[in-house]
């Protein structure tokens, strides 16, 4: 099973899930999956959503709550959730605002736990 698997299975299972990457803390793509319908720039927005991670994850340590595990970031056309994979890795999974949170949220951990053993 490759990376590319882990996120294309996680779109069978729920259509909202538009394309997806394992990134480097760094914000280096390392591999990616879109849906054929999806233009985004994966790279660029995996990039961010990295340093966005740190950020996050320093403030949840700053206040008590731990290592950082997850992120989600609701925009009006869709939705990026971030699930750590590894200390060196993370799982970035765009949707459309169409999907349950929750349920991608679950899709995303159980794909995490996958990709972790990959690597």
């Amino acid at each position: 099973m490759t990376f590319r698997d882990i996120i294309e299975e996680m779109h069978r299972k729920d259509p909202g899930v538009t394309s997806g990457a394992i990134v480097g803390a760094d914000g280096l793509t390392v591999d990616e999956w879109h849906a054929p319908e999806d233009r985004q720039d994966l790279s660029a927005l995996c990039a961010e959503a990295a340093q966005f991670f740190r950020e996050a994850e320093r403030i949840a340590s700053e206040n008590g709550l731990g290592e950082g595990q997850e992120v989600c970031l609701s925009g009006e056309r869709g939705r990026v959730f971030i699930q750590r994979v590894t200390a060196d890795y993370l799982l970035t999974v765009v949707t459309s605002t169409g999907v349950v949170p929750g349920k991608c949220r679950f899709l995303l951990r159980q794909a995490a736990r996958r990709a972790r053993e990959i690597l």
